[in-house]
């Protein structure tokens, strides 16, 4: 059976969400990898596909790829795709997924606050570099984090680059954004302690973190906000002789799994 063509308005519903403002009005996003896509589709998010044409379909001989044909999938014509897509080598896919609905600044915490279980939660705050964001929430989502809280100025993890670092982890985890002290300080009273990761600090090995934790993750350059460090302790990593600090997903990697005992 022969692929449709892409329609002139879907082609200018997929021009359109290289603007972050644009995806969230549309509610909607690009994904590219076979990672990516195989988890967009696993949460039930991927919603169709686009091939710059029907052999990079045919000939990609994945079977997590496979497992998607039921969606419908078009053509498009190799020049415009080339513009659409980022990825210089890949499976010659591209897919439009949903937004999850808790990754919005309209999304309340009031939920996170339950008795019980063990509640972690990662804070990115103003963490500006795409790959970085998506790195680290799938670290958080391999760890079994209950979500990720995103702070003014951090990158749009709905980004093409967001998603595909994810690896599709973005579509599984409970993402807030837009968190500032106003949603932050209503978590503390119900209970939340907050930690930040800061170079020189107490030792992350020899801090007992209780089950009601938030991990705060600085800017790459600037570091935690004033507010964080008010509110929160320091953690940090000893280092050998020499070297002053570490990339923010090593770091936040390493404390946040000393956290869960993963």
């Amino acid at each position: 059976m022969p692929i449709p063509e892409l329609s002139r308005e879907k082609l200018r519903t997929l021009r359109s969400l290289s603007s972050a403002k644009l995806r969230r009005k549309r509610g909607l996003c690009l994904v590219e990898g076979e990672r990516a896509l195989e988890e967009a589709a696993r949460s039930g998010q991927l919603k169709y596909l686009v091939t710059e044409d029907k052999g990079a379909w045919e000939a990609s001989g994945s079977t997590a790829l496979a497992s998607i044909t039921d969606l419908p999938i078009f053509t498009l014509e190799k020049e415009v795709f080339g513009e659409l897509s980022d990825v210089r080598s890949g499976t010659g896919l591209l897919g439009v997924a949903r937004i999850p609905p808790t990754a919005g600044p309209t999304a309340g915490l009031g939920d996170l606050i339950e008795p019980g279980a063990a509640t972690r939660y990662l804070f990115l705050d103003a963490v500006q570099e795409p790959g970085n964001v998506g790195t680290l929430i799938r670290t958080a989502w391999a760890l079994g984090f209950s979500g990720v809280l995103l702070g003014h100025g951090t990158a749009d993890p709905f980004s093409r680059k967001g998603v595909r670092a994810s690896a599709g982890a973005a579509f599984h985890i409970p993402i807030f954004e837009e968190i500032g002290p106003e949603k932050v300080d209503p978590l503390l009273d119900g209970g939340f302690s907050l930690f930040f990761a800061e170079g020189g600090a107490t030792d992350y090995r020899k801090v007992s973190f209780p089950d009601k934790v938030v991990l705060v993750l600085g800017n790459e350059g600037a570091g935690i906000s004033s507010w964080v460090r008010d509110r929160g302790n320091g953690v940090g990593i000893p280092m050998a002789e020499g070297v002053d600090s570490l990339n923010v997903v090593v770091a936040g990697s390493i404390i946040a799994s000393r956290m869960t005992g993963l």
